[in-house]
């Protein structure tokens, strides 16, 4: 019983992270890391932290893409940013690290 309290956070937790990031998988789905976690308890966290990571990356990357370099117009870039959360295409977390990413680039290059 033990095990399926710390399981069943450790799930709750795996499938609200995976729904703030606005991803379908990270290496698997939700339901298959609430079963993972059932089987594991609470160690399923390392694994799913670990490809969530590489996740992570392939979102920023993705949005940078989209955005564009350093070669467009801050503006440009911003608006472009604008629209991808506007869609819905890109979390908020994302988002935020994006802008921030874009203010800082800015400001140095305003120095």
């Amino acid at each position: 019983m033990i095990w399926l309290t710390a399981a069943a956070p450790a799930a709750l937790g795996i499938a609200v992270d995976m729904r703030r990031l606005r991803v379908n998988r990270v290496g698997l789905s939700p339901p298959r890391w609430a079963a993972v976690c059932v089987l594991v308890s609470a160690f399923a966290v390392v694994p799913y932290l670990i490809q969530r990571r590489r996740v992570w990356r392939s979102l920023i990357d993705a949005a940078w893409r989209f955005v564009g370099d350093s070669s467009y117009a801050v503006d440009v870039r911003r608006e472009r940013l604008h629209a991808l959360r506007h869609c819905g295409l890109i979390s908020e977390v994302a988002f935020r690290a994006c802008v921030q990413t874009l203010d800082t680039q800015h400001r140095s290059t305003a120095d």
